[in-house]
């Protein structure tokens, strides 16, 4: 196995609270239900993304899953395809499930989040507030 080498998966309950008490932060961004999607190398979990499913916020009557974590926890396995892996698994999952499209948030200054975004094929739309500043931009893929 190379130093790259990474599978993608559904995690478990028990690994989604493994997440939960190593990293206390998520606690806010993970709940109830949702799907949990794991890079692990070597059975250690590299990364992790959770998503739910949730009418979309607008007169369409549709569903769309939003990612409202995903993290490359690993440092030494950034910019090497995980985050990618932890993507393609989302819109495989939310085809899947037939909703009409993936959503998420990412802070105007994450860089390497839009980056990700972009190359996965996701529109990129900045929020623009009353005041002119920019604190983030929404990203969608429509299925």
């Amino acid at each position: 196995m190379s130093d790259f080498d990474f599978i993608i998966r559904k995690g478990s309950e028990k690994e989604k609270e493994e997440i939960l008490t190593k990293y206390p932060g998520t606690k806010n961004v993970i709940r109830d239900g949702g799907i949990l999607v794991l890079a692990l190398k070597c059975d250690e979990i590299i990364g992790f993304l959770w998503m739910f499913k949730r009418e979309i916020p607008a007169p369409v009557n549709k569903n769309e899953w939003f990612i409202n974590v995903i993290d490359v926890v690993d440092a030494d396995c950034r910019c090497k395809g995980v985050g990618s892996g932890l993507v393609q698994e989302a819109i495989r999952c939310a085809k899947d499930d037939g909703v009409y499209q993936i959503r998420a948030y990412c802070d105007i200054a994450n860089v390497s989040s839009h980056m990700l975004w972009l190359k996965n094929g996701f529109s990129i739309s900045p929020v623009r507030l009353a005041d002119g500043s920019v604190p983030g931009s929404f990203v969608g893929f429509v299925l």
